[in-house]
């Protein structure tokens, strides 16, 4: 894969928090699960202090699941098609996550939009990862989208979830250039390097800014 490329990353990337007990985090995924793999990887490595309760995904044949097999990691499949309302099958993933004490919500190629009943249950509890620059190019076409109308620069953010698809403050971006022969596949690829590179420092971000509202609360 090529790494060969520059970018830009936004705030800068510092050192990672530390969290004592480990922040508890629950993943939403729904492909092959990189972004999983990369969180799983810096656990086990103990250089990012999370514990990963749950996978959730909504696919038999997702490929994030062997990843949580092989880690160890409890996972569980819940399909929006075995549910007759859409709110059936949130209450299945909130009731997980809540299962598992979860405190921090991580979509990581979770292809599904979430409703305001979801939303609610984890308020500003829940971060997406998105590959473009938001609020450039939102929806599930984004890649393919800053190709065809000729962009010369694009990225991956990493947000809180709101109520509006792909919107919610910004925890961190990265950016670098579409070149001439850029096809969805290439792009794909280098944007994939930036996920993995702040998709965990957003959580870590994340995670502070939950454990200290929680201290001024409490």
């Amino acid at each position: 894969m090529d790494k060969s490329f520059n970018y830009i990353i936004s705030p800068e990337i510092s050192e990672f928090r530390k969290f004592s007990p480990k922040l508890k985090i629950g993943v939403l995924a729904s492909g092959k699960g990189t972004n999983f793999q990369e969180l799983i990887n810096l656990s086990e490595k103990g250089e990012l202090d999370i514990d990963i309760k749950v996978l959730i995904t909504n696919k038999d044949d997702a490929g994030c699941i062997k990843r949580a097999k092989n880690s160890e990691i409890p996972y569980k499949v819940i399909r929006a098609k075995d549910f007759s309302q859409k709110e059936l099958f949130e209450l299945e993933i909130i009731n997980t996550l809540n299962s598992c004490e979860v405190e921090l919500v991580v979509m990581a190629g979770w292809m599904k939009i979430v409703s305001p009943f979801f939303i609610n249950k984890f308020k500003n509890k829940i971060i997406n990862i998105h590959p473009s620059l938001l609020p450039a190019y939102k929806g599930g076409s984004a890649i393919n989208d800053s190709i065809l109308n000729g962009s010369k620069i694009t990225g991956c953010s990493v947000h809180f979830v709101d109520e509006e698809v792909d919107s919610g403050s910004l925890i961190m971006q990265a950016a670098l250039s579409i070149r001439d022969d850029d096809d969805i596949e290439s792009l794909s690829k280098r944007i994939h390097i930036l996920e993995h590179k702040i998709l965990p420092h957003s959580i870590s971000n994340a995670g502070f800014l939950i454990r200290s509202n929680f201290m001024e609360n409490y």
